[in-house]
């Protein structure tokens, strides 16, 4: 095996290997793909197609799969373990293209000299015309319809105009936050950020008990957290009962079998606590749950959390950049909303305006460039017990790619982790 694979690797085993690294990829490619490209592997291409299909494409899922023969899973193992440049992708399909058209020119010349004195001049010129015509260009498929794209931009636009409330995205239910943002827009990444305790993963359940309530089907995957900590908080919510009373058995028996009736909507939201979790993983895993049982709305806590290993020659920024990337490709690949938690650098709690800014985020040039809309969270009474804003979040929208800018106030019982607009 080391000795065939000590050569150059040919187009279409390269880009085999790139799909096995980088499963996004693949379904980007799939329309530009037809297995012929594969030649004597046309065999694993339509093994990851069928897994593609089934389950979403991962690796494991491949050498899982009983279609891929055991006898083969040192080729594919070896597949991926070679290394291989994701940016060539495009320059690989077409020489696969290529390819193909010589293959397939070659053929058709055969065939015609084979019938030369049996067949009419003008017949084999329409043969001819016809075979040609049916190639593909190495580049065809390359580049976006434009046309296709255009006209379904302007249909969007005529139904809102018609009906204005489609330009608004799923609802919080926090009325000015909502107002601010024309709510939560699919195919779009959010970061929620802000010192430690400053209400952030409260916000977040707020807001996904509310969105739950509405019908949209919500995921949260908790690097930090456990199910058994944020059943705790969920419940203490919709209780309105205090969650450390709750966690300590501290409830009168009457309120026990009142947790009875809410458990059905903590059934309903997905929570992942797997520890560890690469930003792979949870695109894979937002994939299954779209095909699944359907996904709108996704929680991601914390960013900084999320497993990235290094990549050989990365040129392309921090370990966070790369994820941040990953998961808003999920959200336009998926249609929902993804939403990142983000920690702050410890040097914001030692300035004298302790309002996080933009650049305090954790990975912040990663987290800016990606990021559709950026909302920092700031509890003056964690560093001022005395103040005059006792129980109040101040949510700066610091950055908001397609509208306005701005800041709200919520209103936020620690006790209970209850949010509400603050009055």
């Amino acid at each position: 095996m080391q000795n065939e694979w000590a050569r150059t690797l040919e187009a279409h085993e390269e880009a085999l290997g790139i799909f096995l690294n980088e499963p996004d990829l693949f379904r980007e490619s799939l329309p530009l793909l037809k297995p012929d490209l594969f030649l004597d592997y046309e065999w694993l291409y339509w093994v990851m197609r069928n897994v593609e299909d089934r389950e979403g494409l991962t690796y494991q899922g491949v050498v899982r799969s009983p279609e891929c023969p055991a006898e083969r899973l040192d080729l594919v193992r070896m597949l991926k373990e070679t290394f291989f440049n994701e940016n060539r992708l495009p320059s690989l399909i077409q020489e696969m293209k290529r390819e193909r058209n010589k293959r397939d020119l070659h053929q058709i010349g055969t065939e015609l000299i084979s019938r030369l004195g049996v067949m009419d001049s003008d017949d084999m010129l329409r043969t001819v015309q016809q075979k040609v015509n049916e190639l593909q260009s190495s580049d065809s498929g390359l580049i976006s319809n434009s046309d296709t794209d255009v006209e379904a931009w302007y249909k969007n636009v005529l139904e809102i105009a018609a009906d204005p409330s489609k330009a608004y995205g799923m609802l919080s239910g926090l009325g000015p936050l909502d107002k601010l943002l024309t709510g939560f827009h699919r195919q779009h990444f959010s970061v929620l950020g802000g010192y430690t305790s400053m209400g952030k993963t409260a916000i977040v359940l707020e807001i996904l008990l509310r969105m739950n309530a509405a019908g949209i089907k919500c995921a949260m995957f908790s690097l930090e957290m456990s199910k058994r900590d944020l059943y705790n908080r969920t419940m203490a919510n919709l209780m309105y009962v205090g969650a450390e009373d709750l966690r300590m058995g501290r409830l009168y028996p009457e309120q026990y079998q009142n947790m009875a009736r809410f458990k059905d909507q903590l059934k309903s939201l997905y929570i992942d606590d797997t520890r560890g979790l690469t930003a792979d993983q949870i695109c894979d895993k937002i994939k299954y749950l779209k095909r699944r049982q359907g996904l709108d709305f996704v929680v991601v806590d914390y960013i900084q959390d999320v497993g990235e290993q290094g990549e050989t020659n990365d040129n392309s920024g921090s370990a966070i950049g790369r994820i941040c990337r990953k998961l808003r490709k999920a959200s336009l690949d998926n249609d929902v909303h993804v939403m990142g938690l983000s920690q702050v650098v410890r040097g914001t709690a030692s300035r004298e305006d302790k309002r996080p800014k933009v650049s305090d985020l954790a990975g912040s040039t990663g987290i800016e460039t990606s990021a559709d809309i950026i909302m920092l969270a700031y509890r003056d009474e964690y560093y001022n017990p005395d103040t005059n804003y006792k129980g109040m979040i101040e949510l700066d929208i610091a950055k908001h790619r397609n509208g306005q800018i701005g800041k709200v106030n919520l209103k936020f019982d620690k006790a209970t982790q209850k949010i509400d607009v603050y009055k």
